[in-house]
């Protein structure tokens, strides 16, 4: 009798067991995690048990990347990828080359310089992994994924940005962008260069920055969704006003990791499913942060408002075609009377010419008449 009853507890507890098992989600066959490492971009993608990660956030993320990777069953990368040398982009892949195999490590194709960059050489070798730096247009894959090299175009950008490497993942019917901190000289480029870039799901270029996610490229990516990496008051003001009101004109549902943490979209190659609802969450980030002014050729770079004063402490815009007032949707002359009135915050100070301006949904002033 007790042979008996211990032979039905038995069974009872596989039972349980199986039971147990059975609930735990099974990874899909494609995937993309946009990891919450603060201000800053890791993006994990699996594609048939094979991982590629795209960035790795800032040294306060480092841990927190590595215990993810660990408990998302990934044992080595197919590929480990620096989309450009700034700290938020490349400290969590130092991280990560010293725990786990990487087969390539992709770089972008110019050179970086100070003690990370130097320590990113040294891990990398510690590591042993090959190193590609690629050029736009090939292509590499990813189980039975195919990755596309669609940026930079070029490699004569003035800012470190807009030569970040952005690749198009595809899986069956599935497709994501992501393209680090690409801004709007490269995302024209990639836009006027003829290649696909369309894409279900799309990573926004510089943490949802004014200067990226323009409509031209967004037209060129047509996404269902767009996710947003940024940190919660990251002092940048990330994401901006104006890109988020441009994902709104196209009805692109939103993610944002300041506000939903890390983001999973899955995918079977047909259809895609997330597993958290879009954010209803549309307010630009509350923080602002003077910028360091960078040798631009471009006539098109769109900058935040930024104190520049002449020998007299006069303000001085003449470096600047137009003066916009984020609020109203209007642009000025910046000699316009109209451009002492505008409030600090809405204030956006751009080489757009008229045309793209008025392309962008800003109308033009009816005192100065620009």
């Amino acid at each position: 009798m007790k042979r008996f009853i211990h032979a039905v507890y038995t069974l009872l507890l596989m039972l349980a067991l199986l039971g147990t098992i059975s609930t735990v989600r099974a990874a899909e066959p494609f995937e993309v995690h946009v990891l919450d490492v603060g201000q800053g971009q890791a993006v994990l993608i699996e594609a048939d048990e094979h991982f590629m990660l795209i960035d790795g956030g800032g040294r306060s993320a480092s841990s927190f990347v590595i215990s993810y990777l660990k408990q998302h069953g990934v044992d080595e990368l197919d590929y480990a990828v620096v989309s450009h040398y700034d700290e938020d982009h490349m400290s969590g892949i130092i991280g990560v080359l010293n725990v786990f195999p990487v087969n390539i490590l992709l770089l972008p194709g110019y050179a970086g310089d100070g003690d990370l960059y130097q320590s990113l050489a040294v891990a990398a070798l510690s590591n042993g992994c090959a190193i590609l730096h690629p050029d736009t247009g090939m292509l590499l894959s990813l189980g039975t994924g195919q990755i596309d090299v669609v940026g930079p175009v070029r490699s004569d950008y003035p800012t470190d940005n807009n030569r970040s490497l952005g690749f198009r993942i595809g899986y069956g019917d599935t497709h994501v962008l992501v393209c680090g901190d690409a801004e709007q000289d490269s995302e024209i480029d990639m836009a006027d260069s003829g290649q696909d870039l369309s894409a279900d799901v799309y990573v926004a270029d510089h943490h949802g920055s004014s200067t990226s996610s323009m409509d031209a490229f967004l037209e060129s990516v047509n996404p269902a969704y767009a996710i947003i990496s940024c940190g919660q008051d990251n002092g940048y003001g990330h994401p901006s006003m104006e890109t988020l009101q441009r994902l709104q004109n196209r009805a692109i549902s939103m993610f944002r990791t300041d506000d939903q943490g890390t983001i999973v979209a899955c995918s079977d190659g047909t259809d895609i499913w997330f597993e958290l609802p879009p954010s209803d969450n549309w307010a630009a980030g509350s923080g602002s942060v003077a910028l360091e002014m960078e040798p631009v050729e471009s006539e098109t770079l769109i900058t935040r408002q930024v104190n520049t004063e002449d020998a007299d402490g006069q303000q001085n815009d003449a470096e600047f075609r137009y003066v916009c007032n984020t609020n109203t949707k209007k642009f000025h002359e910046p000699d316009c009377s109209s451009v002492e009135k505008i409030k600090e915050k809405n204030r956006l100070n751009t080489n757009l010419t008229r045309d793209e301006l008025i392309a962008e949904g800003y109308e033009p002033c009816g005192n100065c008449k620009p």
